[in-house]
């Protein structure tokens, strides 16, 4: 009798571990989703000691998870920032035992991308520039060759200001008289250019040739740009503060998130890693600004049909247009920025139709890049697209590339 109690102990023992053994393996698994909900958080990854993760130095992140009588220990290893890895070890309570059973799991990710096409200003329909002085050019904020401070220079401009559209309509890209000092590219029709309009590289648009010239258009434009998507995070309204006769917003970065229906008085961004979410309008007019401190910034998810950014708009003063991004969502289907206007920032807005009009008392006016709908263009406006920008292929996220047990 006790020779089969004995058996029938370790059977149960060993069917008790067994269950434990593939039980702790969902728990290690469970660490790796949590994980990679934080890396696809909208959370930058220079800033993922927030939400209950610790930062322990060296680019390493760890979270304990607790599910059920078990628990995740995860860390999210950035050394190499654009492939984290994530190691993963489930541990859980062996039966009829004060042992813990564990596992670990290791998953390498490779980063999601946005709108991996180059080029300064690009559309999926039509452009539409008229008047007489709309220009495009480029630099590189990130060699002092071609930039002074980080920030253009005329005198250090390049001539990279691309004008594209994914379209194959004839009627898809009218340059008009512009001056463009770059590249012309559709998905198939041909470019309509004034007979004041000038296409090419600077010596050619600057010595006063207009037309296109040769091999500064093509018709091979092809690329995908699916929507932006809202981060899964904890939104939070802001607090309006009283600034003299008007208000303002004051927002902070990570942990924080804000959320807003409409977006109508001013807003004073002072960290890094800030994010708004805006569900129904933005209306920024004359009396008020979005302003971006120095080593802060911002970036706006918009859900709201139309968005109008005119007055002083935005005050970015990073100078960096990569510290103001702009995400359109599928809703998002209208961005005006209004004359008078620098803008210095990143335009990611797929549904959007996006107009320039009228253009500033200097050089400046629009700093960055541009990935809309349409766009149009007026009056005495000039683009300068920023080359060491990353919208053009923007990490949104992370998606596992292997995965395997250690």
């Amino acid at each position: 009798m006790g020779s089969y109690l004995s058996l029938i102990r370790s059977e149960h023992y060993s069917g008790g571990r067994a269950q434990v053994w593939n039980r702790v393996l969902n728990v290690a698994e469970g660490g790796v989703e949590e994980a990679l909900a934080h890396l696809n958080s909208g959370v930058t990854i220079d800033y993922l000691g927030v939400n209950s993760w610790d930062n322990l130095g060296d680019g390493v992140f760890k979270k304990l998870s607790v599910l059920g009588d078990g628990y995740a220990d995860v860390k999210i290893i950035t050394t190499n920032p654009s492939n984290p890895v994530i190691v993963s070890r489930g541990l859980a309570p062996a039966p009829i035992s004060t042992e813990k059973i564990s596992r670990t799991i290791q998953v390498r990710t490779r980063p999601k991308t946005i709108g991996g096409v180059s080029g300064a200003m690009i559309v999926t329909s039509g452009v539409d520039f008229s008047g007489f002085n709309v220009t495009t050019d480029s630099f590189d904020s990130s060699d002092p060759n071609y930039s002074t401070g980080g920030r253009y220079d005329p005198q250090k401009a390049k001539d990279n200001g691309d004008v594209a559209t994914t379209s194959a309509s004839e009627e898809a890209l009218g340059i008009g008289n512009a001056k463009i000092q770059g590249k012309l590219r559709t998905g198939g029709g041909q470019a309509k250019v004034g007979a004041q309009g000038s296409v090419g590289d600077k010596a050619f648009v600057e010595g006063g040739t207009n037309g296109v010239q040769e091999g500064h258009f093509s018709a091979d434009m092809s690329g995908v740009f699916p929507n932006p998507e809202l981060p899964d995070l904890s939104w939070l309204p802001p607090v309006l503060s009283s600034k003299g006769k008007n208000f303002e917003y004051k927002l902070k970065g990570a942990p924080y998130a804000y959320v807003l229906d409409t977006l109508e008085e001013s807003i004073n961004v002072t960290e890094p890693n800030t994010i708004l979410y805006v569900t129904t309008d933005i209306k920024i007019s004359s009396k008020d600004t979005i302003t971006i401190a120095d080593g802060a910034s911002l970036t706006i998810y918009m859900a709201g049909p139309t968005a109008s950014i005119s007055g002083k708009g935005v005050v970015n003063q990073t100078g960096q247009a990569a510290n103001f991004i702009y995400y359109g969502l599928a809703s998002n289907t209208s961005l005006d920025i209004g004359s008078n206007v620098d803008f210095v920032g990143t335009v990611y807005a797929p549904q959007a139709d996006f107009t320039l009009g009228g253009g500033g008392s200097n050089f400046y006016d629009f700093v960055g890049k541009s990935i809309t709908k349409s766009v149009k263009m007026n009056g005495n406006f000039h683009f300068h697209y920023d080359e060491s920008m990353s919208v053009g292929q923007r990490v949104i996220g992370y998606s596992a590339l292997s995965w395997e047990e250690l």
